[in-house]
């Protein structure tokens, strides 16, 4: 297996029309904005990019124009949110076409499930394609505790974690040991920086997404042991984050990139997005981060 980046990893944002569609001009031009910002990967298909909401033909397609509008070194991590097994393996089957070089897999989520279930679900997965997998914990149905990651790695194909809970992402690295090689990427928005100290191997996060710049900014400060800058950077950022931690969050992450003069369209229904005064409160936050355009 060919190691994994390290570092900021925008979970890209997918636009659609007025009509719901996507629309893959400005999906190639948000691409071509992620190019230049020094970013380590990209990711898609998850929570940022309407995951979820995404036909299965609509993951594909956007892996495709992904692929074709990146640095050709940039990673690809393509995010599969799904409860079936079977749709999992039959999506994942078609990317491993497209050349990704992990996937980003929620655990099953509508029913909730087991220990033993959330076991076989990922190892009936990894026995069906030849991917590196990351575990996408961000299910508040099916939170995968410390230990229970701990198990999976014992499944070959299995090799990393998305956490979005400061807590369990702090536990689950106090359970490695010297021998464990799992990556283990941040969404923890309100203090990335801190979760970089406590062993992160960078973030797949909205934030990165919003603030591409300032993310690579911090990481590289982070890296260089400088913790005034880095932290000066969390602070900073902490108003715009709380700017978008509110459901549904897809429409507020695309106001504030409209901010940025990013055009990333509309929300997908039943996402909606806010009304005109919460907006000019957002714009204010944004020019108080200094990230108006």
């Amino acid at each position: 297996m060919n190691e994994l980046p390290r570092g900021i990893i925008p979970p890209i944002a997918v636009p659609f029309d007025n009509h719901g569609s996507l629309d893959e001009r400005l999906l190639r031009l948000e691409m071509r904005f992620l190019n230049r910002c020094g970013v380590h990967g990209i990711s898609t298909g998850g929570s940022t990019g309407e995951g979820s909401l995404l036909t299965e033909d609509e993951i594909v397609r956007c892996v495709e124009v992904v692929q074709e509008e990146k640095n050709k070194t940039l990673p690809i991590i393509a995010g599969i949110i799904r409860n079936s097994t079977r749709e999992v393996i039959a999506i994942a089957t078609k990317l491993k076409g497209l050349a990704v070089d992990a996937l980003l897999i929620t655990p099953p989520f509508y029913y909730g499930a087991s220990p033993e279930s959330n076991y076989e679900f990922y190892a009936e997965i990894a026995k069906a394609i030849n991917i590196p997998i990351i575990v996408y914990n961000v299910v508040p149905a099916n939170v995968i505790q410390p230990e229970m990651f701990i198990r999976l790695l014992n499944i070959e194909g299995i090799v990393g974690i998305k956490q979005v809970n400061p807590v369990i992402h702090a536990e689950t690295v106090a359970l490695y040991d010297d021998r464990c090689t799992a990556y283990t990427y941040s969404a923890c928005d309100f203090m990335l920086y801190s979760t970089y100290v406590a062993g992160s191997d960078g973030a797949i996060s909205a934030l990165a997404t919003i603030a591409p710049k300032l993310c690579v900014k911090q990481w590289n400060a982070f890296l260089q042991g400088d913790q005034k800058t880095a932290s000066e950077i969390q602070r900073r950022l902490l108003p715009v984050v709380q700017c978008y931690q509110k459901q549904p969050f897809p429409g507020r992450v695309k106001t504030l990139l409209r901010l940025q003069g990013r055009d990333l369209g509309i929300a997908r229904m039943p996402n909606l997005m806010p009304q005109e005064a919460e907006i000019d409160q957002m714009r204010h936050i944004m020019a108080e981060a200094e990230l108006l355009s």
